[in-house]
């Protein structure tokens, strides 16, 4: 019997496990990202990303090494802060299709649909 409750307790203690350890990537998607700076129409970045959101904190991490963290701040949805404690603010201008964030010296726009650049890495717009 104590065999018995050892393997049942093992047992609890892996599924449990597994489901912790899918839980906490649950809220990670792969996207396509462009990043433009404040006022400019044309993008310094475009290429993939990774989005997570766990909280309501953000982490956008393109896959040239630049990460955006934003926290929540005061008590309506969308509006956070930077890293460096810069406003920044979700906008909601792509429908379905993705986010907008408006930092202080850029824009982030953040699309579900990670094509064309789903089999390539990000590419970095050289004009």
């Amino acid at each position: 019997m104590f065999k018995i409750s050892q393997i049942l307790a093992s047992a609890v203690m892996l599924t449990t496990s597994v489901t912790f350890a899918t839980a906490a990537y649950a809220d990670t998607v792969e996207a396509r990202c462009d990043v433009f700076p404040k006022g400019d129409d044309k993008a310094t970045y475009s290429g993939l990303c990774t989005f997570s959101q766990r909280q309501g904190y953000i982490n956008i991490d393109l896959k040239n090494g630049t990460s955006y963290e934003l926290s929540p701040s005061g008590d309506k949805p969308g509006n956070f802060v930077d890293k460096d404690g810069k406003p920044a603010h979700r906008e909601s201008g792509l429908g379905k299709l993705g986010q907008i964030y408006r930092l202080e010296k850029q824009s982030l726009f953040v699309y579900w649909d990670a094509a064309p650049y789903k089999k390539k890495a990000g590419s970095k717009k050289n004009n």
